[in-house]
């Protein structure tokens, strides 16, 4: 959660980190009339292709590297980063731009307020995990959004408070890029230009929200989307194993946790679980409709006003609100409501058409009907796992049996290059690729995606 300290008279706000695992969606791009053909990536509506076109032209020709090294490029409001290739950073540049425009439309549909952006926003995409760490990027991360009083940038640097951050792992294309990671940290983002800079909110609540966004598909609208959150993505499946076991937690563990709590699980099953559930009390304010939606409305009023109920003040009156607030007749009426919600749209018996992958991308076996971990896998076993789902949906495993061979691609197209120079110590840094391994691949969960971060000067940021 975003913590708040004060140091020398400023306001030190903590970053926000989220579980880089290989989200995978659909392409996504706005929806297009009933009358009009879809929309490129990036296309405005009532944008002619032709215009579209030399926009994009345009922006490919602004976006230079700057003394860093980076292609960036100013497309108000975001600053748009990376080392990969300006028409990489281009589309970037339209499709945070088409995201912003959308989420816009989506919070507005849970009655929040429009979150109009009043300052810069910098976004930056490194294609290598190591060039990402070495430049702030949490340690096992994918990704990760950060509000601070930053001071690594020039004085006049415009993008003082927000900053998202992540890699590709490799994918030098941006329509080859699994866009999960992106639309999760996004939605932290916009989040808390509603919330404020330096506001917090419960963990369970920002985390789950997001989650609820990694398979947002812009070819449909936003009650198509809320509508469709049960239907697909990777904690469908495990809530539907874990309901009704010994795993799965009581309501009162999941509204109470605290930071400590959550990041002492990531290391273990546990963390992932702890995201499946969030994501499961979060899907059901969104896509329940009126008594969930009200749920939604009221915690984030509350956050707005006094904070996340983890902060006391000195006559504990910000922990005292939550409690008149949400008092325990409340919280069993919201579980009770959540449990309902999960036997309707999460029944045993069902099967979402991504149900296999977001198994096998959370770590457990697809082919059992209880949640036991998959440990390693083997190419082997990934195209066994592949073959029996597309029996069952007609479709593949999407995107994880061809991730391994994009990845080694981009890594025989990188190591066919020649190796860039970085100016100083403080610039991006290229890494040399590590060679293709031949051992069993690990799922990535997670719990394998997100540990605590130590950098910048001052006190070191507590963090999603």
């Amino acid at each position: 959660m975003i913590g708040r300290r004060w140091l020398g008279g400023v306001l030190l706000v903590i970053a926000l980190v989220v579980a880089g695992a290989a989200v995978r969606g659909d392409e996504s791009r706005p929806k297009p009339s009933k009358s009009a053909k879809p929309l490129k990536v990036g296309q405005r509506p009532g944008e002619s292709d032709e215009a579209f076109a030399k926009r994009r032209a345009l922006l490919i020709r602004k976006a230079q590297k700057d003394k860093d090294e980076l292609y960036t490029l100013r497309a108000r409001p975001f600053i748009v980063r990376s080392d990969i290739s300006s028409e990489f950073t281009t589309d970037a540049a339209l499709y945070m731009e088409m995201l912003h425009r959308e989420y816009k439309l989506a919070y507005r549909k849970m009655s929040l307020p429009a979150g109009d952006v009043k300052e810069w926003i910098e976004v930056i995409i490194f294609a290598d995990r190591a060039t990402y760490i070495r430049n702030g990027g949490t340690e096992g991360s994918g990704g990760q959004f950060m509000q601070w009083i930053f001071t690594d940038r020039p004085p006049t640097w415009p993008a003082r408070h927000y900053r998202l951050m992540m890699f590709t792992n490799g994918v030098t294309k941006f329509s080859d890029w699994p866009k999960g990671v992106l639309k999760h940290e996004a939605a932290h983002m916009e989040l808390q230009l509603r919330l404020g800079f330096g506001v917090d909110s419960p963990r369970w609540w920002n985390e789950g929200q997001a989650s609820c966004f990694e398979d947002w598909d812009f070819d449909k609208s936003v009650d198509e989307n809320l509508a469709e959150i049960p239907k697909r993505g990777r904690y469908a499946p495990v809530i539907r194993r874990l309901h009704g076991t010994k795993k799965f937690k009581p309501f009162a563990y999941v509204w109470e946790i605290s930071p400590q709590s959550w990041h002492a699980a990531m290391t273990d099953e546990q963390g992932g679980l702890n995201y499946a559930q969030a994501w499961s009390l979060a899907a059901f304010m969104l896509n329940e409709g009126v008594n969930g939606r009200k749920a939604f409305q009221q915690i984030y009023g509350l956050s707005k006003r006094v904070g996340a109920d983890r902060q006391i003040s000195g006559t504990g009156t910000k922990t005292r609100a939550w409690e008149v607030k949400f008092p325990k007749d409340e919280q069993k009426k919201i579980e009770s409501q959540w449990m309902a919600w999960i036997e309707k749209q999460l029944p045993k018996d069902r099967e979402n058409p991504d149900e296999w992958m977001g198994l096998v991308n959370m770590g457990y076996d697809p082919r059992l009907k209880k949640l036991v971990r998959l440990g390693s896998y083997s190419k082997e076993q990934l195209a066994e796992f592949s073959r029996e789902h597309k029996k069952r949906t007609g479709k593949s495993l999407r995107g994880l049996e061809e991730e391994d061979e994009k990845k080694s691609e981009a890594q025989a197209s990188e190591d066919s290059g020649e190796e860039k120079e970085a100016a100083d110590d403080e610039r991006p840094k290229p890494s040399p690729k590590p060679k293709k391994s031949t051992k069993s691949k690990k799922p990535s969960t997670p719990a394998d995606d997100d540990s605590e971060k130590k950098s910048g000067d001052g006190p070191s940021p507590r963090e999603y």
